[in-house]
């Protein structure tokens, strides 16, 4: 039969203090030395277990083991605590004293700040724990747990930010700016308008200086992203200032790139952000350039898009190929519709596969989604030429346009992507666009590797048993072409697809417009 429980005792009310008890200054001295570890609270609870003999553990008010010592408590004396956690708490206690037939146990509530419900410490065998030691251990256990409690909800408070971060960056790309607009200014600072995408390559240890180093450098108003696709990779969405730069100051990409070792700097251009995905692909594009470069940083090159170019007949092209897609209605309100489609085609046209992780969707879900675009389209989006068309229709779509544009067209009028890439302006892009292989000193093995890359659906090692050399080989090849076209090629987002219709349209032209 159980004994009743003692009264409430006072752990430090007659123990000696530590300058007159040496055995006591050596437990402090001790206890303080494990609580500096990164497993303070564990650690300590192991050796209050090894110095007192007894079975030691931080509970909480239900009687679950947080922390507790080896081998863990048999029923009897798990029975014994919980009853006595009852009792303590029922009578409004700190300190409790319980015996049972064959256990005793000691309770003790750790020093946490007012108002906050912490665990208890529990000693349960001989009852010949010393009082000092159990309140000194009290006080330092509630430290620790209180830091780990901090550390744990400031993790969560991270974790949260950089989500919804996350999803500002998705919705803004996505054109979706009214309600990205809200989320920013919720988070802090709002999204700046208008702005200039830069996006950094670093180890995973340095990503903390660089967000430090872009808020210094472009200011508290700078909107900054860990990249959920790139683990490497911090966009920041900085805003134009109107002034000048004092006389002496470094561009934003320049000084991140010189003052932190290993880090890749590239920039876009001054866009609306409306056109935060062109000035993000802006940015990747550069990106690829400055890996090659010894100062390791690199801004964007611009020259005139593919989708204002072909004008309103490019557009009717466009609108004519993604009906199905822009007027699909699924069948069941849980299936995705036009809209999350055309977000998802977006994205893998960028990413590839690694849209799951920007789309935060599993691999299984990403492909079925695909599979109903191309029954939509009747494409076939294995093939290189179908995710360029693809590609060029969506960015066609996401130009700026007039509402009278987007009414559907008479599909008599419409003019087909052939004829289109005749178009004289079209022919003009597709030679400014290669006329970097085809004047390089050896733009002969490189245009031979940009055709195979690209019929190989920029599979290296298709590539490679194309041309008849490594894969090694084929991918030091395609890294040149990076540095003489200054566009990624091996990472997404990709300029393979510009470059598919570049080629495409040149071969349409005249041979003498082909060699100009």
């Amino acid at each position: 039969m159980q004994r009743p429980p003692r009264a409430e005792m006072e752990p430090g009310s007659t123990a000696s203090s530590p300058e007159r008890d040496p055995q006591r200054a050596s437990d402090v001295q001790a206890m303080h030395h494990l609580c500096r570890r990164a497993d303070g609270g564990a650690a300590l609870v192991r050796w209050l277990a090894q110095r007192t003999g007894c079975w030691a553990g931080l509970l909480d008010r239900s009687g679950a083991v947080l922390v507790g010592a080896l081998p863990a408590l048999e029923p009897a004396a798990a029975s014994l605590v919980a009853d006595a956690l009852d009792d303590m708490f029922g009578r409004g206690l700190r300190t409790f004293v319980a015996d049972g037939e064959t256990h005793a146990a000691i309770l003790l509530a750790v020093d946490v700040p007012a108002g906050v419900q912490g665990p208890v410490l529990v000693f349960v065998g001989a009852d010949s724990v010393p009082r000092s030691l159990a309140a000194d251990a009290a006080v330092l256990l509630g430290t620790c747990w209180w830091a780990g409690e901090t550390q744990r909800l400031r993790t969560q408070v991270d974790d949260a930010d950089a989500r919804c971060r996350e999803a500002v960056l998705h919705l803004v790309m996505s054109r979706h700016t009214s309600t990205a607009v809200q989320i920013a200014s919720a988070l802090r600072p709002p999204l700046p308008d208008p702005l200039r995408v830069y996006v950094f390559e670093c180890g995973a240890e340095e990503r903390d200086e660089v967000v430090r180093r872009s808020v210094e450098l472009a200011g508290r108003s700078a909107f900054i992203v860990r990249c959920p696709v790139y683990r490497r990779h911090v966009i920041v969405l900085a805003p134009v200032r109107n002034s000048r730069r004092p006389p002496g100051t470094r561009p934003v990409e320049v000084a991140v790139a010189e003052d932190i070792a290993g880090c890749v700097a590239g920039a876009g251009d001054v866009v609306a952000l409306r056109d935060t995905a062109v000035g993000y692909e802006q940015a990747i594009h550069a990106l690829s350039v400055a890996r090659g470069r010894a100062e390791r940083w690199a801004r964007f090159d611009a020259k005139l898009d593919l989708p204002t170019i072909v004008g309103l007949e490019g557009l009717r092209w466009a609108s004519a190929l993604l009906s199905p897609l822009i007027a699909y209605v699924p069948a069941r309100s849980t299936d995705p519709d036009a809209q999350e489609l055309t977000a998802t085609a977006q994205s893998w046209l960028l990413f590839s596969m690694a849209a799951t992780r920007h789309l935060k969707i599993h691999r299984n879900t990403l492909s079925a989604r695909l599979q109903r675009i191309e029954e939509l389209l009747r494409l076939d989006l294995a093939r290189a030429d179908h995710q360029a068309l693809l590609d060029l229709a969506l960015r066609i779509r996401a130009t700026p346009c007039s509402a009278d544009s987007l009414r559907p067209a008479d599909p008599d009028t419409v003019v087909p992507l052939d004829e289109l890439m005749r178009a004289p302006a079209v022919q003009q892009w597709a030679h400014t666009t290669l006329r970097p292989v085809r004047a390089a000193a050896d733009s002969s093995p490189l245009e031979s590797t940009l055709r195979a890359w690209l019929s190989s659906n920029s599979r290296l090692s298709v590539t490679a048993e194309e041309l008849g050399i490594s894969v090694s080989g084929a991918r030091k090849r395609v890294s040149r072409l990076e540095q003489v076209l200054r566009r990624s090629l091996l990472h997404g987002p990709s300029a393979r697809h510009d470059l598919w219709l570049a080629m495409h349209a040149a071969d349409l032209g005249s041979p003498v417009e082909a060699r100009t």
